[in-house]
C-alpha cells in the first residue's frame, strides 16, 4: 500500500463528492425540482420508473438555458445562482452550490434538453460516467427536461444498497409532496410507473395543495395560521388537537420556501400545543417561515436541509406564539379559581356536545357559567364564584381512614384472582355500562366488560389466524381512507398479511384506499383510529411476521369492544360463560386486568363491622 500523500484522480473524487449530494433517487428528484423552481417554472412534471432506480425525468416550463451554458451545467461548481462570496450571505434560491447535475453525471446516465425563451433552437446534452458530453442542437419547447437513468450503474456497491422499489417510491413521493407544499403557486404533476399520482392546481392556495395530497377531508382537520412579529412571518396549517399522529413525519417546515429539518422548531410547535397533545402523539403541520435572507445561513450541509438562524431564539418564540394563538382562537381557556385556598385549584370550563356529524371536532365552545349576584337575577358570566373550603379535624380524620382502607385492600386487589376458575357464581348486574358485578363465595368480582371482551376476541382472532380462517365482515358502506405516501406504501407492502386477517381493501384513487370489509369481530365505529393504530404497528413492529400479526390483532381487538354498551341479561350471561372458558391469562391483550376482587372481609372493614 502506498502511504504517500497524492492527489486523487478526477473520476475518483467526482464519485466521492457525488455521494454527498446523490444518495438515492429521492435526492435526485429534490435537486432537479429545486432547479426547476429556481428557473421560475410555473409547471413541473416529475416521472419515475422503478422508484427512480431505472429512470427519473423532470420537465419544466422555466427560463431554460442558452446553448453556450449547457456544457457548463455538468461541470463541478458551475452555477448561475451566485457569483461571489458576498452572495452567500443572502441566498434567495434553493440551489447555489453547482454540484447537483455534475454529481448525477458522475454516477448515472444524464440527459438534458433545454431551450431559452428567446433562442431559436434548443440544445440536447447526453453524458454518463467518465465519458465526454455529447451536445447537439434540436427543435425543443421552452423550458428544460432532465433525464437520469440507471442510477449508480458504475458504482455497484452503492447500487446494491438502494432500497426496494416500494421504499424508494415512497421516498420520492415524500419529496414531491413536500415541494408541492413549498410552492402551491406551481402546478406539479407526479407520475410513477406511468400512473398519475398527484397533480396540484398551482393556484397559490396552500389548502388546495394539501387537498391534492390528503384529500378534501384534510380541510376539516386543520386550522390556518397567520402570524407576524417584526420581520418574522409564519403561515400555514396545523392540525386540530383531535387529529394527531404517532410520529413527527407529518410536520413540514419551510424557511423562505426551503424545506428544512429542525428539532428546535419542532419542539417550539409542541410547546405551542402544550397539554393539548396526548403523550406520544404529534400534530400535523405545514408551516412557512419567512425571514430576511440575510438572517439565515443555508450553506451548512450539501443536502441543504439544515439552516442556521441568526435570531434563532426569536424565531422559536414566534413559532410557539403562532401555534398558541391559532389554537386559542377556538379553544376555551381554563378558568382559574382565583379565590380558592386549595393549592393549584382550578375549574375547567364546560363544553357542549359536538355536532353529531362533526367527524373531527375541534375544541368545543364553552358554556356560560351562571352565578347569582346579591339582590339580582342570575346573569351569564365568564367567571365562577370562589369555592369556600374549610379544613376541619373531622375531615382530616375521615380522609386518613379512607386512605388506610385503600392501602389495606390494595395489596389484595393487586393479587387478581383467576376469573376462569369461577364455576359457581351469581350475576348481580352491570354498573355504569362498563363493569359486570358477580358474586362468588366470599368474593365480589368487578369485571371490566371491555377488557374481557377484548381478550375473548383476541384469543379468537389469534386462533383463527393460525388456521388461516379469520372471517371478514363486509361493510354496508365502504370506508374510504386518504393516506400519506409512506402509509400507502406500507399497507401495500403488508397487503397479504392484512387480507389474511380479515381486511379487504382496494385502491381508490391516488394514495386512497377503500376498505370493503373488516375482521368479523371489529366494530366499524372508530375505523379511522383503528387504521391509524394498525399503521403504527406496521411502522414500529419488528420484521418478525408472527410478532407483527399479533400486534395487528391487538390493535384490531381494541375496536371490537362494547364501549359503554348496556348489556342484556342474556349478553352478560354469554360473556361470563366465555370468560370462564378462556385459556389465557386473565388480562386484556394490553396488560390491563379483566377483573378485580373485593372480599366480604373488605366490605365489613369498610362499614366498621369488624376491626
Amino acid at each position: 500500500m502506498n502511504n504517500r500523500i497524492h492527489v486523487l484522480e478526477e473520476n475518483v473524487y467526482a464519485r466521492i463528492a457525488a455521494g454527498e449530494v446523490v444518495v438515492n433517487p429521492a435526492a435526485v428528484v429534490k435537486e432537479l425540482m429545486e432547479n426547476s423552481i429556481d428557473a421560475d417554472a410555473t409547471a413541473i412534471t416529475v416521472e419515475i420508473e422503478d422508484g427512480g432506480k431505472t429512470m427519473i425525468r423532470v420537465t419544466d416550463n422555466g427560463v431554460g438555458m442558452v446553448s453556450e451554458d449547457v456544457p457548463l451545467a455538468v461541470q463541478k461548481h458551475a452555477t448561475s445562482k451566485i457569483s461571489s462570496v458576498g452572495d452567500l450571505s443572502s441566498i434567495g434560491t434553493l440551489g447555489f452550490r453547482g454540484e447537483a447535475l455534475s454529481s448525477m453525471a458522475a454516477v448515472a446516465r444524464l440527459g438534458i434538453e433545454t431551450r431559452a425563451a428567446k433562442s431559436e433552437s434548443g440544445t440536447i446534452l447526453n453524458v454518463s460516467g467518465e465519458s465526454a458530453p455529447e451536445i447537439h442542437a434540436a427543435g425543443l419547447p421552452e423550458g428544460t427536461t432532465v433525464r437520469v437513468e440507471n442510477l449508480f450503474y458504475n458504482i455497484p456497491a452503492r447500487q446494491k444498497f438502494l432500497k426496494n422499489t416500494a421504499r424508494e417510491t415512497t421516498n420520492v413521493t415524500s419529496v414531491v409532496t413536500k415541494l408541492i407544499f413549498s410552492r402551491p403557486d406551481i402546478s406539479i404533476k407526479y407520475i410513477s410507473n406511468g400512473k398519475a399520482v398527484y397533480h396540484s392546481p398551482g393556484n397559490g392556495e396552500l389548502m388546495d395543495a394539501l387537498i391534492t395530497v390528503y384529500g378534501k377531508e384534510i380541510a376539516h382537520k386543520v386550522r390556518a395560521i397567520g402570524y407576524q412579529a417584526e420581520d418574522i412571518t409564519i403561515s400555514g396549517y396545523i392540525s386540530n388537537p383531535a387529529f394527531l399522529y404517532k410520529s413527527t413525519h407529518h410536520i413540514c417546515m419551510f424557511v423562505n420556501g426551503r424545506l428544512i429539518r429542525s428539532k428546535d422548531l419542532q419542539s417550539a410547535i409542541m410547546r405551542g400545543y402544550g397539554e393539548r397533545l396526548l403523550r406520544g402523539h404529534y400534530p400535523f403541520a405545514v408551516l412557512h417561515i419567512h425571514i430576511p435572507f440575510s438572517k439565515a445561513d443555508v450553506n451548512v450541509h450539501p443536502n441543504k436541509l439544515q439552516v442556521m438562524l441568526y435570531e434563532e431564539l426569536k424565531t422559536l418564540e414566534a413559532m410557539e406564539h403562532a401555534i398558541k394563538g391559532a389554537l386559542n382562537e377556538s379553544t376555551p381557556p381554563v378558568l382559574e379559581n382565583v379565590g380558592s385556598t386549595m393549592p393549584n385549584a382550578g375549574i375547567k370550563s364546560a363544553y357542549d356536545e359536538p355536532a353529531e356529524k362533526q367527524e373531527y371536532p375541534s375544541f368545543r365552545p364553552a358554556k356560560k357559567l351562571y352565578q347569582k349576584p346579591a339582590g339580582g337575577a342570575a346573569q351569564a358570566t365568564d367567571h365562577v364564584m370562589p369555592l369556600k373550603y374549610e379544613k376541619s379535624e373531622a375531615f382530616d380524620k375521615l380522609i386518613e381512614e379512607v386512605k388506610t382502607f385503600h392501602e389495606e385492600s390494595e395489596s389484595q386487589q393487586l393479587e387478581i384472582e383467576d376469573v376462569r376458575k369461577l364455576c359457581d357464581y351469581r350475576i348481580i348486574g352491570q354498573a355504569w355500562n362498563a363493569f359486570l358485578i358477580v358474586e362468588s363465595g366470599q368474593n365480589l368480582y368487578l369485571i371490566d366488560q371491555h377488557a374481557a371482551h377484548e381478550r375473548i376476541n383476541f384469543e379468537r382472532m389469534k386462533k383463527e389466524s393460525s388456521s388461516g380462517a379469520i372471517a371478514s365482515q363486509p361493510l354496508m358502506m365502504p370506508h374510504v381512507v386518504n393516506l400519506s405516501s409512506e402509509d400507502h406504501a406500507l399497507v401495500l407492502q403488508n397487503e397479504d398479511l392484512l387480507r389474511g386477517m380479515g381486511f379487504d381493501f382496494e385502491e381508490f384513487g391516488a394514495m386512497t384506499l377503500k376498505f370493503n370489509a373488516f375482521p368479523a369481530q371489529v366494530n366499524r365505529s372508530g375505523a379511522d383510529q383503528l387504521i391509524e393504530d394498525i399503521l403504527y404497528e406496521l411502522r414500529n413492529s419488528q420484521k418478525d411476521i408472527l410478532l407483527l400479526r399479533e400486534q395487528i390483532i391487538r390493535a384490531s381487538c381494541r375496536y371490537s369492544i362494547k364501549a359503554g354498551y348496556q348489556l342484556s341479561d342474556e349478553q352478560i350471561a354469554e360473556l361470563m360463560t366465555e370468560i370462564t372458558e378462556l385459556d389465557s391469562i386473565p388480562h386484556c391483550p394490553h396488560g390491563r386486568p379483566i377483573a378485580v376482587v373485593l372480599t366480604k372481609n373488605d366490605l365489613q372493614k369498610g362499614f366498621k363491622r369488624i376491626v
